[in-house]
């Protein structure tokens, strides 16, 4: 009798206990208080029912592919690594390594006090628990790289957190935790980096944006082939606050990439404007979810996805309104663009609107490219593949302009060297 999906998925998970953990902890420094909560994630993981394949949301991925084999308790052996120059222009820049501490450099002009280090998997104080699911508890129990950040009240921090985490590990599970205070302003940009053949991560971010923060936060994603992984991010945001975030698929195997929004606070606003650029077999699953729980919230999503040879692009997107969440404002748009007969896209706008006074809407395509288009550049003494990248060039370009300059010259640092190959036809 054949396996059902669940018992695959069953038989993925990488088997951990008390002593594996109290070791895991061990590695990073961490306290009794950390073990406990490390304890009460195994107690959740243990229960936590595997990711349903009949519904959507996984129906395009297997979770068996994203998570490690099995989860090392041993600190990372070898020379401590030299952390790269620090990025121009951050306030810090961090390196996460598993099995190792941060390391963090400051720039001198920080502000003393602007910004604080924090236990990783401390809860925030409005007491909101992370996610309960497999991933999420697995995360919460093993991670073995992390750091936690607090803005100051009224701080503006002049340049990005900018958080380079390496995949160095055959299971890499980085967790950060950033909490920005009434009326302060700051960005973080994590950056995933490193992996190959056999390296698995599972990542995940939580962001508190108190009231009238102003956050602006990029994920980008520029893994080694072989690798695959889970992300998640979950962001809170309180009255009049302002979030950003910035999302990007380039590299790895297989990428799911989950990001949602709590609009907590009247008067807060959202927006998430994401790019994938996806060749040869990669597979990139983004799913994104905005839920307005408070009155004149509004939010946005903005995604493009680029598949070429026998890639796939997979976007799932919900927006929820609940019944006292009036007068709100919501827009989703998902394109995406086949650059081959044999690349495949699936796109799943969703709403769930409880109340009627309100403005939301959605739209989403899949389309090959224009050969008119192609045609007009070829008249023009174009060749067919200068043509395709500039017609890729053009439709992403609307997404890349509403990014603020910092992090459009960070995305299109990773969208340079995809669309230089497909320029040269090896795309």
């Amino acid at each position: 009798m054949a396996e059902t999906s669940t018992s695959v998925i069953a038989s993925a998970r990488p088997a951990l206990d008390e002593a594996l953990l109290k070791a895991v902890a061990a590695t990073l420094g961490g306290d009794a208080a950390q073990v406990s909560r490390r304890l009460e994630a195994l107690a959740r993981y243990e229960t936590a029912a595997d990711p349903d394949r009949v519904r959507h949301l996984w129906r395009f991925t297997n979770p068996a592919s994203l998570l490690p084999a099995s989860v090392a308790g041993a600190a990372a052996s070898g020379p401590v690594p030299a952390p790269a120059a620090p990025v121009a222009g951050a306030s810090v820049t961090i390196d996460l390594w598993p099995g190792r501490a941060p390391a963090v450099q400051t720039a001198e002009d920080l502000p003393v006090g602007a910004l604080t280090f924090t236990a990783a998997d401390e809860p925030f104080p409005s007491g909101k628990a992370l996610a309960s699911d497999l991933f999420g508890a697995l995360g919460d129990a093993a991670w073995n790289a992390g750091v936690g950040l607090k803005v100051a009240d009224g701080a503006k921090l002049a340049g990005p957190i900018h958080v380079r985490i390496h995949a160095s590990a055959a299971a890499s599970l980085p967790r950060l935790r950033l909490e920005v205070g009434r009326n302060a302003e700051a960005m973080l940009v994590e950056q995933h980096i490193g992996g190959g053949p056999d390296v698995c991560v599972v990542g995940r971010t939580v962001i508190s944006a108190a009231d009238g923060a102003r956050v602006r936060h990029a994920v980008v994603q520029v893994w080694e082939p072989g690798t695959s992984g889970h992300l998640a991010v979950e962001t809170r945001a309180g009255a009049d606050a302002d979030i950003l975030t910035v999302c990007g698929v380039f590299g790895g195997d297989d990428t799911k990439l989950e990001l949602g929004t709590d609009l907590a606070g009247a008067g807060a606003h959202s927006e998430i404007i994401g790019v994938a650029l996806v060749a040869g077999k990669q597979h990139a699953d983004v799913h994104t979810s905005h839920r307005h729980l408070a009155a004149h919230t509004s939010s946005r999503i903005d995604y493009k996805a680029v598949a070429g040879q026998q890639a796939r692009s997979t976007y799932t997107g919900l927006i929820r309104i609940e019944d006292r969440a009036t007068h709100c404002e919501a827009y989703q748009e998902n394109r995406n663009l086949l650059l081959s007969s044999r690349a495949r896209a699936d796109a799943i706008p969703e709403l769930e609107i409880h109340n009627q006074e309100v403005s939301c809407s959605h739209g989403a395509t899949i389309a090959p490219v224009d050969p008119e288009q192609l045609f007009y550049l070829g008249s023009r003494g174009l060749s067919p593949h200068e043509s395709m990248g500039l017609v890729v060039r053009g439709f992403l370009e609307n997404t890349l302009a509403r990014l603020p300059d910092d992090a459009r010259a960070m995305v299109e640092s990773f969208t340079a060297p995809r669309l230089a190959t497909i320029r040269e036809g090896t795309a």
